[in-house]
């Protein structure tokens, strides 16, 4: 057990909501439950008047060093504010944990200081980086990368890491409560996550509107907000699924066990990604997954715990959605059964531990 650690987590920007920032809460109060003394710097984070996934960290020791400057991110300016505003605790840190790529300038001079730098991949690099590489200097400030995929390792060599790679995946949630499937003839399918551009939902509406020709009752909720979220109830107008779609908006974290627990499967069509956190907490409560051929959904998403489905076809997207659902209501597939292949897949104690260690290699 760790007692004597210090960590601290550099986050750039922490949105209210997201699955990265969902990863850093859950790993820095795991690190303080475990005696490790946690810093997490970050820009943004009051500006709701201090959310309440920052709240509940402070509220358990976790020291958060924030600024509220969030203009310019073309220019990398809350970046460089960031680190100008808290240089002397970057400066006595041990070692830096990254849970984005911050501004090339920022990193260059946070390399300058001569710690231990790590960075946990937000999304696959392959995806992350297909408009512009990334600059080999700035890429290589990093001593090790932390990986939630082992595809991840050969996107990282291509650009020229040099580096240690380290296969981990984020924090798996762990339960043993468990919900018998809802007490519905209808499909319910679920997708929780931000409504933004790179979760594509809009692909997850067209594509749920075709079930309705495959002798199939189902019904969508969206759990979940964001700026795309009235384009998306224009479109359910448009194809006439405002009595089949229901947006719920956004979970409190209270509620997302039972938001999860009200449906069947839940499905993600994401252009990029890294590992959803949203993902693993439904497969955790023991709903399959569906999700599209992106960041490391390929190398979990199969058996009990899920299927993938193609990109750029709805048709066949939805055809998944219903080969998904037949063993659910036929009785060949239980919330037991995928919370059990999960369990087998996940163990949240050693994915801990395997942190622990690598911390520990850089003594």
């Amino acid at each position: 057990m760790m007692t004597a650690e210090s960590v601290t987590f550099v986050q750039g920007g922490f949105t209210p909501i997201g699955g990265i920032e969902t990863f850093a809460a859950d790993f820095l109060s795991t690190l303080r439950a475990r005696g490790a003394k946690c810093e997490l710097i970050c820009w943004n984070a009051s500006r709701s008047n201090g959310n309440p996934t920052l709240k509940s960290l402070a509220k358990c020791g976790v020291t958060i060093s924030s600024s509220t400057w969030r203009w310019g991110c073309r220019w990398g300016w809350p970046d460089s504010l960031m680190v100008s505003q808290h240089w002397q605790r970057l400066a006595s840190a041990r070692i830096l944990i990254f849970g984005k790529v911050l501004h090339e300038r920022s990193q260059r001079r946070l390399r300058a200081l001569g710690k231990r730098m790590i960075l946990i991949t937000p999304y696959r690099p392959a995806e992350m980086w297909r408009d512009r590489c990334p600059d080999r200097e700035m890429l290589n400030s990093f001593d090790s990368i932390s990986v939630q995929a082992k595809s991840f390792e050969g996107d990282l060599r291509e650009f020229g890491f040099e580096g240690r790679i380290n296969y981990l995946p984020y924090l798996p949630p762990d339960t043993d409560d468990v919900a018998p499937w809802p007490e519905s003839s209808t499909l319910r399918v679920g997708f929780l996550g931000r409504l933004v551009p790179d979760k594509n939902v809009e692909y997850l509406v067209r594509s749920f509107s075709h079930l309705s020709n495959m002798d199939i009752e189902a019904q969508l909720h969206i759990f979940g907000d964001g700026p795309d979220k009235q384009a998306l109830e224009a479109l359910a107008s448009r194809l006439l699924l405002r009595e089949s779609i229901v947006f719920h908006g956004s979970v409190d974290r209270s509620r997302i066990a039972a938001a999860i627990d009200s449906c069947h499967l839940f499905a993600f069509s994401s252009r990029t990604e890294g590992q959803p956190v949203a993902s693993l907490e439904a497969l955790a409560r023991g709903r399959p997954v569906v999700g599209t051929p992106v960041g490391s959904f390929p190398e979990y998403l199969n058996g009990a715990l899920g299927a993938i489905a193609p990109e750029g076809n709805p048709i066949a997207y939805a055809a998944t959605l219903k080969s998904m659902a037949e063993p659910i209501f036929c009785g060949r597939l239980s919330p037991k059964d995928v919370q059990r292949a999960y369990k087998r897949r996940f163990s949240r104690s050693k994915v801990i531990d395997a942190y622990m260690e690598m911390f520990r290699s850089f003594d």
